[in-house]
């Protein structure tokens, strides 16, 4: 972060990366490439649970055209010192791009004239007259409505991380699955099962997840991500893959035997494959 010049910066906490916040990255993207300079996106962490990892955001950025993300815990620093001490001091703003709804436009303002930047300020995106926010993200979170995700954000509700070695028990009902290891900080969707997609490398495959306990196959009292690929079949053990929540399934059932569970496996697979011809891309 010390070295960096010429830049164009976006800064903020992102949380729920949503259409907002794309905007405003897009037009930092739009006059880096206008003016010559470099896109950057500075994440601003936030305590506590997160929509979207700091892994998450940049994937998300830089599949937008920018070029250089920097997580940068704020630290309490009063906004005009981020500013000129962080924002053109040491990543080497020469224009600043914030939204219209940005709390301290004129503070913003006012610091970037003192150390000789520019302040682009980006209209707010909105949605059925209303402006778009975290807040709109958390509650669809919260309500399950991963097609009003889609809707607000532009993509799926994501979930980055590696593929582990689980216990193999996928491989008893004929579906080994990819278990997925996700930040601890990260808020996982309600227990159940749900229609997803997978990215890995740069292919996207349809896939039926189950997230939560298993108290059909064991009594382990913690929460497992476990993305059944469908018509797939390659090793992806340590692999990091993009997990996109598309729709709720159903919850968690208790099932007595195996066999009940291997029928219930084929109803869901095939709502799965239903649900994914019918969402937006």
């Amino acid at each position: 972060m010390e070295n960096m010049k010429d830049t164009v910066v976006v800064y903020g906490c992102f949380d729920g990366v949503h259409q907002g916040h794309i905007a405003v990255a897009k037009k930092a993207v739009e006059i880096a490439k206008e003016k010559g300079l470099t896109s950057v996106v500075v994440s601003i962490p936030k305590d506590g649970k997160v929509l979207s990892t700091e892994e998450e955001k940049e994937y998300l950025f830089k599949g937008k055209g920018v070029q250089e993300f920097v997580s940068c815990p704020s630290d309490n620093m009063a906004e005009k010192a981020f500013v000129k001490d962080i924002l053109v001091g040491k990543l080497g703003a020469k224009v600043i791009v914030v939204g219209e709804t940005h709390a301290n436009v004129e503070k913003v303002t006012e610091a970037a004239k003192e150390a000789g930047a520019e302040v682009v300020v980006c209209e707010a995106v909105k949605a059925e007259g209303e402006i778009i926010t975290t807040e709109w993200v958390k509650q669809a979170f919260d309500d399950m409505d991963f097609d009003r995700i889609f809707e607000i954000c532009g993509h799926p509700y994501i979930m980055i991380g590696e593929v582990e070695h689980g216990k193999a028990l996928g491989r008893t009902v004929g579906m080994p699955t990819a278990n997925l290891g996700v930040e601890e900080d990260k808020l996982k969707p309600p227990s159940g099962v749900y229609a997803t997609s997978v990215k890995i490398d740069d292919e996207v495959f349809k896939s039926m997840t189950n997230i939560g306990k298993r108290p059909s196959v064991d009594d382990y009292d913690y929460v497992t991500i476990e993305a059944f690929i469908l018509d797939f079949a390659r090793d992806i053990y340590g692999k990091r893959i993009i997990l996109g929540v598309r729709h709720f399934v159903r919850g968690v059932q208790k099932f007595d035997n195996l066999e009940q569970v291997q029928k219930q496996v084929q109803k869901d697979i095939e709502k799965v494959r239903e649900v994914l011809e019918s969402v937006a891309e």
